[in-house]
């Protein structure tokens, strides 16, 4: 994931602003640009406006069996003759699953359409150290890749061009906590602002000034130049925070728990009027190798009350349709309870989105307990960048192509929220984009993934289904593609945009021609 970005350039960089940003990930295979007109240019912006992603992340390993619970199969007693959570204690789902007696508000939430539950989620190989596991997820990478920059610091790079040669107003990222996440690093520097308190925070900086001489061109330089950017970017940021916390309301009181306290920061940031994309708060304690059935219930009832709360005051205020919140844990634990009473550091788990944009449900096949990995845990149903990518494409609005380009490779979207795909895609090799602008004058931005190297034919038909152009025909690495297609020949009236694989498979969209 490393770029070409000289020590000169760097440096420079860091004497002319602070902040840091990925400039993207260079070339991908498989992609196949069209030159896009420059008044098509907004149409394939990194992003849309106003959305706010919030994560909460599970440090230590949660236990997914017993947070969503197969609480009629046998298997799971068996394997967990005493902290097993019988079914007439835990709260009912669907399918035979049910969800830990202490999500009381989750199932509330749930039962409002409001809370999508993915099972079983994880990647091929899966680590099971905590700090290498941690590191997979944040950058999204698979288990034998080390990236050193984290997904959303990519992310970021899409939806801020210009930096670092131009500084945002809001920040990019914040981060509840002390210690700068890998999630927002990027290999020219650093998107997160890290604080526990808006207030506090700005304290600290307030009456600073930047060191914008030079660094050395060095390696202790390179070091010298990170720290100029967070001061930079923490002195104009401090007083963003400080008048968006001040303005900003709460409109429920919150439970008293750090997580709650976390959550309630970020929404009187939002209703402050705050353009922070990406938000992280953090709740440990999922490492439960002893005594689990009460520590992992408490930690639940937790995070369920402190959801819930973030969850109704975004509605009271009217943010509720912009926000969505992403539960995620390094790794899930053993199937089999160990001499302890408690787990040992296991495969997949579920994930948990949350907002009123979700589809809500249960999403994906139960955990199978007699089918296993080799060592005996559980398989995953999809790949955690599914889950991501989804997040990106249907609540953050990136197009196809951007969201391939942050993890390297395209992965099919799951049925998260209401404008995802409806389907599970295990089936699916072929995925078609809506034509940009609908209706179209003269041209056409088509985008399309494959999943499966194959020969693909993209061209318009009438309603007859009479082939009226041809777009493309030819063969296809896995990847995400766009082009531009000039359609200004075709007379006005109703078309099918159409793309079809030499498997069979075959996707079309509604395309109206002005």
């Amino acid at each position: 994931m490393k770029k070409n970005v000289s020590r000169k350039q760097f440096l420079h960089q860091m004497a002319l602003l602070s902040g840091g940003a990925a400039w993207g990930m260079g070339s991908v295979t498989g992609k196949a640009y069209a030159q896009v007109p420059a008044s098509m240019a907004s149409m394939v912006a990194g992003a849309q406006p106003g959305k706010a992603l919030v994560i909460i992340q599970l440090s230590g390993g949660n236990d997914g069996l017993n947070t969503v619970i197969p609480a009629e199969d046998d298997q799971y007693f068996i394997k967990r003759p005493d902290i097993g959570i019988k079914k007439d204690a835990a709260i009912p789902l669907k399918n035979g699953m049910y969800l830990n007696p202490a999500m009381l508000g989750i199932k509330k939430m749930y039962d409002q359409g409001k809370v999508s539950v993915l099972q079983s989620i994880g990647y091929a190989n899966p680590d099971r150290s905590h700090f290498r596991a941690t590191d997979i997820w944040n950058t999204g990478s698979d288990a034998k890749t080390v990236w050193d920059e984290g997904w959303a610091g990519r992310y970021l790079s899409i939806k801020y061009p210009q930096y670092p040669m131009q500084l945002p107003k809001h920040p990019m990222a914040i981060q509840l906590g002390s210690v700068e996440s890998l999630l927002f690093q990027s290999d020219i520097g650093r998107f997160g602002t890290v604080f526990e308190d808006p207030n506090l925070f700005y304290q600290l900086v307030n009456g600073s000034t930047a060191d914008s001489d030079m660094p050395p061109a060095t390696l202790a330089g390179e070091e010298l130049g990170f720290l100029k950017q967070i001061a930079t970017s923490s002195i104009q940021y401090s007083k963003v925070i400080q008048e968006c916390a001040a303005k900003g309301k709460i409109n429920m009181t919150y439970p008293s728990s750090n997580l709650s306290r976390q959550l309630q920061i970020v929404s009187k940031l939002i209703s402050g009027g705050i353009e922070t994309p990406i938000f992280l708060t953090t709740i440990g304690g999922f490492d439960t190798h002893a005594n689990q059935l009460t520590q992992h219930a408490n930690l639940w009832k937790t995070i369920s009350e402190a959801v819930t709360a973030f969850q109704t005051d975004l509605e009271n205020m009217n943010l509720a349709d912009s926000v969505s919140v992403v539960t995620f844990s390094e790794f899930g634990r053993t199937v089999k309870q160990n001499g302890t009473q408690g787990t040992d550091h296991g495969t997949a788990a579920p994930m948990f989105v949350i907002g009123k944009t979700v589809r809500g449900g249960l999403i994906g096949a139960n955990p199978n307990l007699k089918i296993l990995e080799a060592n005996g845990e559980l398989k995953f149903n999809y790949d955690y960048r599914q889950v991501y990518s989804t997040i990106i494409r249907d609540h953050l609005g990136v197009d196809a192509v951007k969201t391939q380009q942050i993890f390297n490779q395209a992965f099919e979207r799951l049925p998260i929220y209401q404008n995802s795909p409806d389907q599970l895609p295990e089936f699916t090799s072929l995925e078609l984009v809506t034509p940009v602008p609908n209706p179209v004058i003269d041209f056409a931005l088509i985008q399309y993934s494959v999943f499966e190297k194959m020969q693909i034919k993209l061209a318009v038909y009438d309603l007859q289904g009479q082939e009226i152009q041809e777009i493309y025909q030819g063969n296809r690495e896995v990847g995400s593609y766009q082009i531009t297609a000039d359609l200004a020949r075709i007379s006005s009236g109703f078309y099918i945009i159409s793309l079809s694989g030499s498997n069979g498979q075959r996707q079309s969209r509604r395309m109206i021609k002005q």
